[in-house]
């Protein structure tokens, strides 16, 4: 492993990347080989269907971004070289595949710190996410966020939600469900209700909910007789009628 690569799992950035237009063989190969290099690569890259950090496509699809779409490198992987950009030859292979990301996954880092990446829909606290698979070990850098992944791998969660299941802070789930977007991981179930500020009111310690107040005491009922019966010990007696 050369000295470029000297980067712990925790540090890498972690990219997405999607498939259009190669062949299933090809593109099963492809995945497989990016997996395996993932102790060699300078980034953590994960599959997406789509809107991801990197578009890999075959000759035939045309390389310019989808229309809508922010735009993205593209990588080319074809028999002849199309002349249209960053280009893998058929049949792969991983030194060339290795170079290709890295030098890719340099670029889309940059622009990231720049500002110019694709941009993420913004997590509500209160928004319900499904995990697709088990993150890669990149995204479960700190011993909290594997406890997070096993509380999303049972039933979908919001950022709320996993803060009152676990030990870990609100900012602890929101960076570990930013990071599970980023690689591709998470699907969106509900948006966030309506009546969002008050259901994060009830989740505050310091609320009360109506329900769970302190009854007022009820006041001990007067039986209707017992007034009478004092009137007569005092030889009181009701005004009659005029």
């Amino acid at each position: 492993m050369t000295g470029d690569n000297n980067v712990s799992r925790g540090q890498r950035a972690l990219l997405s990347y999607s498939v259009e237009g190669l062949a299933h063989r090809e593109e099963v190969l492809l995945k497989s080989l990016i997996r395996l290099l993932d102790h060699r690569t300078h980034q953590n890259w994960s599959w997406k269907a789509e809107q991801a950090d990197l578009r890999v496509v075959g000759e035939q699809v045309d390389a310019g971004d989808p229309a809508g779409q922010p735009a993205v490198p593209t990588l080319t992987v074809a028999q002849v070289d199309p002349r249209r950009g960053p280009f893998l030859a058929l049949p792969l292979h991983t030194n060339a595949l290795e170079v290709a990301l890295n030098q890719l996954g340099a670029m889309v880092v940059h622009a990231r710190g720049l500002g110019l990446g694709a941009t993420e829909t913004a997590i509500s606290e209160l928004e319900e996410f499904r995990m697709l698979r088990w993150p890669p070990a990149a995204v479960l850098e700190a011993p909290i966020r594997l406890r997070l992944a096993t509380l999303m791998s049972n039933r979908p969660a919001s950022v709320l939600s996993l803060q009152q299941r676990s030990p870990a802070t609100r900012q602890e789930c929101a960076d570990f469900m930013a990071d599970l977007q980023r690689a591709g991981l998470l699907e969106r179930l509900h948006a966030a209700p309506a009546n969002a500020g008050a259901l994060m009111a009830a989740a505050s310690p310091d609320s009360v909910s109506p329900d769970r107040r302190p009854a007022a005491p009820a006041r001990d009922p007067v039986q209707p007789g017992l007034l009478a019966r004092i009137r007569n010990r005092l030889g009181l007696q009701p005004a009659g009628p005029q």
